[in-house]
C-alpha cells in the first residue's frame, strides 16, 4: 500500500472515530429575529411586589440540524437565537438507579454547537447547561433553555436535546407559576428595589425617605440593542404602599440607562446595596461623568457552568437603594 493510500485509511478511521465530524450536519437557514422595540409601560399596586416585563412567552427557536437518537447517547445542538452555533457550552446529565446511587456524564460543545457523550444508565435529567459569553466586558456564566421544556428522560433509549441561549423568557413553567417572583425562574435579567417610606403624620421626617403616599417612576433606556437586537424602553410605575420594596424580572440582557423619580418629578438617588453590589466592576449600577447611571444585570459569581442547575436562570437581582 503505497502513503497515499495510508493517509486516506486513517483519515477514514479518524472521522469514524469522532461523532462531531461524523453527525453534525449543517445548519439551516434562520428565521428573523424577534423584535422587541417601542416602549412597554407597567404599572405595579402598593400591595404587589414585582413584574414581569416580557411575560411567560418563549422567543421562537432556531432551525437545528436533524438528527436521529443513538442509544444510551445524549447528543444535540446548542445555539444562540439566532441560530449562530455555540462552542464552549458544557452540557451535563446525571442518571440515578435503585437504591440512591448516581453518576453523571457531561460534555462540551465543538465549532458546529454539537455535543455527545455515553449516559450512565437509570433515569436521567440535565445539569450545568450553560455557556460563557462576554457581557459589557465581562465574562458571565449564562444559562441555557432546553428546547422543548423537558430535561428529565429515560436513559436506555438516548436522546436528541438542542439548547439556546436566551435573554429573556421563563424557565420552568411549574417552577414560574409556584414562585413568579423568584428571578432565577426567568432569562431575563432581574432589578430588585428598596427604600423607607415615611407617614404624613409621623413628627419626625427623614429627608431621605420617601412619602408612603407616594408613587415611584423606574425608566430602562437601552444603552445600544441588546443580546438580540432589543430596543424596547420600559417604564414601571409603583405606587408605594405597603411594602418598601419591588422587583422587575425578565428584562432582556443589555445595558439599560436608569432613571428614577417620583411623579411629582422630584428625582431619586440609587445606589447599588445587597450582596451583588459591586461584585463585577464592570457590571451592576454604574455613574459616567456627566451623572448619567446605567445598570448590567449580575450573574451568580460563584457558579460555574458545570455548577448551574438546568431549566433555571443564572441571574441575580441587583439590589438598588432608592433615596430622595
Amino acid at each position: 500500500m503505497n502513503k497515499s493510500s495510508i493517509l486516506a485509511v486513517l483519515l477514514l478511521i479518524g472521522c469514524a472515530k469522532n461523532p462531531a465530524i461524523e453527525s453534525s450536519p449543517l445548519w439551516e437557514a434562520q428565521p428573523d429575529l424577534p423584535i422587541v422595540d417601542g416602549q412597554a409601560n407597567f404599572t405595579i399596586s402598593g400591595n404587589n411586589y414585582y413584574v414581569n416585563v416580557m411575560d411567560n412567552a418563549i422567543p421562537r427557536m432556531p432551525n437545528f440540524p436533524s438528527i436521529p437518537a443513538k442509544p444510551d447517547m445524549a447528543r444535540g445542538f446548542v445555539a444562540d437565537l439566532s441560530g449562530r452555533s455555540l462552542k464552549g457550552a458544557h452540557i451535563g446529565v446525571s442518571s440515578s438507579l435503585v437504591g440512591g446511587y448516581y453518576s453523571s456524564g457531561s460534555g462540551i460543545t465543538d465549532e458546529n454547537g454539537y455535543y455527545e457523550f455515553a449516559i450512565p444508565r437509570g433515569a436521567a435529567y440535565f445539569f450545568g447547561t450553560a455557556v460563557t459569553i462576554i457581557y459589557n466586558d465581562t465574562p458571565v456564566v449564562m444559562a441555557l433553555y432546553p428546547v422543548g421544556g423537558t430535561t428529565s428522560f429515560p436513559s436506555g433509549s438516548g436522546i436528541v436535546k438542542n439548547f439556546v441561549l436566551l435573554s429573556y423568557g421563563p424557565a420552568n413553567p411549574d417552577e414560574v407559576s409556584r414562585q413568579p417572583n423568584n428571578e432565577s425562574n426567568y432569562y431575563g435579567g432581574a432589578l430588585s428595589f428598596h427604600f423607607n417610606t415615611y407617614y404624613p403624620n409621623d413628627y419626625y421626617k427623614n429627608p431621605e425617605y420617601l412619602p408612603s403616599d407616594g408613587i415611584i417612576e423606574i425608566e430602562l433606556i437601552p444603552v445600544a440593542p441588546g443580546l438580540y437586537g432589543e430596543t424596547r424602553t420600559f417604564k414601571i410605575t409603583r405606587q408605594i404602599g405597603d411594602f418598601e420594596q419591588f422587583a422587575i424580572h425578565n428584562i432582556p440582557i443589555a445595558k439599560y440607562i436608569i432613571k428614577a423619580r417620583l411623579a411629582d418629578g422630584r428625582p431619586l438617588k440609587l445606589n447599588a446595596i445587597g450582596p451583588m453590589a459591586n461584585v463585577f466592576p464592570t457590571l451592576g449600577l454604574q455613574e459616567d461623568d456627566n451623572g448619567i447611571q446605567t445598570v448590567t444585570f449580575t450573574p451568580n459569581h460563584q457558579y460555574t457552568a458545570v455548577m448551574v442547575p438546568s431549566f433555571k436562570s443564572n441571574w441575580d437581582a441587583l439590589e438598588i437603594g432608592l433615596k430622595l
